[in-house]
């Protein structure tokens, strides 16, 4: 039995979180949010979620799944740091892109590659 480094649990948990508010964005139709964005992230959502399990379990193709997902996620959040039609939304986009690059490197760090290649 191989045990998962916290740093892995941490970026589990923030995936889980991100995929759950995607999942949850159609719930809240924003004005002046295109559909292409809201729908992409319900996408992204369930994507994410997957790759929480795999990192959960330290499966090592979750590692390329969470980079592509949270790479993906910081991508469509990004305009919205500027373009968001209102503050609040500003800033949860500038917290989706801090957190998508937060999972990233944890999900790359030393300690974290070598529990995927040891559980392996």
């Amino acid at each position: 039995m191989h045990i998962r480094p916290q740093i892995v649990t941490v970026a589990a948990i923030l995936q889980v979180l991100l995929g759950l508010a995607n999942l949850a964005s159609p719930l809240f139709p924003l004005e002046g949010v295109p559909l292409f964005v809201v729908y992409s992230g319900v996408v992204l959502g369930v994507a994410g979620l997957v790759a929480s399990v795999g990192l959960w379990m330290l499966r090592k193709w979750s590692i390329w799944l969470t980079i592509i997902v949270s790479v993906l996620n910081l991508l469509s959040a990004a305009p919205g740091i500027a373009f968001a039609p209102d503050v609040a939304l500003q800033v949860a986009a500038a917290v989706t892109v801090v957190v998508s690059a937060l999972i990233v490197v944890l999900v790359v760090l030393p300690s974290s590659r070598h529990a995927f290649a040891a559980a392996s």
